[in-house]
């Protein structure tokens, strides 16, 4: 098996202490947590028919949309799927092949979407699709594919210039920022980019530095040091010679306090890394993003300065529940959700769990038990449930919805 599945495929064996049979419970109780799609097996079935009886593997990611259709990314059949609001599941997109790579340019399949998100005029799907390296747009009207951004290579090229000859390395998310630009974390190249209504992209936040080690020569740089920017229209900088340059760019932790395009994150990168760096935008047009592997969410105000809101850098655990977000320990924090009264939402991967930060900077746990992974709850409270590293929220007219990846389930919280 390709290394590229083994992070999450590892976590979708048996599904917990119910086998998948979920208890009936009614999703518009409040306080209670529900499982609305998914039987809690690894596979693929069950189109047209009962939401709860069909089968996904490993769902990423859902999105809400106004006429209250429910959005599945069924991340590991590379589908886009959907709950229309009669208790089915349909198919909508994606044909479960690997398509769209360099070596098939014309397939308009999808390969492992992460991000989904929709288009100002209510009738397309924008998809991050990760490992096509590239971001689609679905047309709901005609079911037609088109690429919007990104050649298919996996490397980093192109700011400045337009999009669509531009190259992406593991875009893992979408956001519109205020002014309606296109946003993207381009994960492995450790940058935040937008692209703009005239179709030109631009880095806005992060840096792409590698830290080149001998024998190829350098190594991080000395203090007062500036990297140099790398040859050729390249987006990399480079504290070592410019043969360093084909290097992946180099995770790292700094900038807090400081200019968005000054800092250094740390999101995972390479053969076997993992979907992660979620962002999203305030009503005031902060934005937001999860730095998944150096455990922290961070902040990019109105003004371009970075802040750490909530986790200890570096430091992977669970602790802080009650107390200040930026003293607790997070273990992968990878998707947000934003509440009409300031409550940040995020899933806390590695932990089973989804917590919240209160707009006094609180942070508590909302869903799962953190610390234990499982499948079981159904019914009762969501914060007594089980969940198997979740890895998306959504938040739409009261109800959280959570991707409970590693029980291949999507499940809903109506919030009291």
């Amino acid at each position: 098996m390709n290394k590229l599945w083994i992070p999450l495929l590892a976590t979708a064996a048996a599904c917990g202490d119910d086998g998948g049979g979920a208890p009936a419970c009614d999703p518009a109780e409040p306080g209670t947590i529900c499982t609305i799609a998914g039987d809690g097996k690894n596979g693929y079935d069950g189109d047209d028919g009962p939401a709860t009886s069909a089968r996904m593997s490993l769902p990423q990611d859902t999105l809400k949309a106004k006429d209250g259709t429910l959005y599945i990314l069924d991340w590991n059949n590379h589908r886009v799927r959907s709950l229309p609001g009669d208790g089915t599941i349909r198919h909508v997109a994606g044909r479960g092949e690997l398509g769209g790579t360099l070596d098939d340019p014309a397939n308009d399949d999808l390969n492992h979407p992460t991000g989904l998100l929709m288009d100002a005029s209510g009738t397309k799907l924008v998809i991050a699709a990760w490992h096509n390296s590239k971001l689609r747009t679905i047309d709901l009207t005609t079911n037609q594919i088109t690429d919007q951004c990104g050649d298919g290579r996996r490397a980093y090229f192109g700011d400045g210039g337009p999009a669509l000859t531009a190259t992406l390395d593991l875009p893992a998310s979408l956001a519109h920022a205020p002014n309606g630009d296109l946003v993207v974390m381009d994960q492995a190249n450790q940058v935040i980019r937008k692209i703009d209504a005239s179709g030109t992209i631009t880095r806005i936040a992060g840096k792409c530095v590698i830290d080149a080690m001998p024998p190829t020569g350098g190594g991080p740089c000395a203090t007062g040091v500036d990297p140099v920017a790398c040859p050729g229209g390249s987006g990399k900088f480079t504290c070592g010679a410019m043969a360093t340059c084909g290097s992946p760019c180099t995770p790292s932790y700094a900038g807090d306090e400081g200019p968005a395009l000054e800092l250094r994150m740390g999101q995972p990168f390479g053969q076997s890394a993992d979907p992660a760096g979620r962002l999203l935008y305030d009503p005031a047009g902060n934005l937001y993003f999860a730095d998944t592997a150096n455990q922290v969410i961070r902040k990019i105000d109105t003004a371009g300065v970075v802040h750490r809101i909530a986790g200890t850098a570096g430091m992977a655990g669970y602790a802080g529940d009650g107390g200040p977000a930026t003293a607790a320990k997070l273990s992968n924090p990878v998707d947000l959700a934003l509440a009409p009264d300031g409550t940040l939402y995020f899933t806390d991967v590695y932990n089973h769990c989804v917590r919240a930060i209160a707009p006094s900077g609180t942070i508590s746990t909302v869903v799962g038990v953190c610390g234990e992974s499982g499948y079981d709850g159904d019914g009762g409270a969501p914060a007594a449930a089980h969940l198997k590293r979740p890895y998306g929220i959504e938040l739409a007219d009261g109800v959280l919805y959570v991707a409970d990846t590693g029980n291949h389930v999507i499940r809903s919280v109506r919030l009291p």
